[in-house]
């Protein structure tokens, strides 16, 4: 299995990313304790920074 590319606490969870190195979609495991409650997947940029999408830069710019 891959490690995480990178590790945290977040309130009670302790998440872990993954990135795929295929298609770039990130992963994010919520674990409380040593139990997973939960997983994240980003897909067309949905975690992260980045939001490419043409519907999210048209309704920002109507906003400015």
């Amino acid at each position: 299995m891959q490690q995480p590319d990178k590790e945290w606490d977040f309130g009670q969870f302790k998440v872990k990313m993954y990135k795929c190195i295929k298609c770039g979609n990130q992963f994010r495991e919520y674990f409380m304790g040593n139990t997973l409650k939960f997983v994240l997947s980003a897909h067309n940029g949905g975690l992260g920074k980045i939001r490419t999408t043409k519907e999210t830069m048209d309704r920002h710019k109507t906003y400015q």
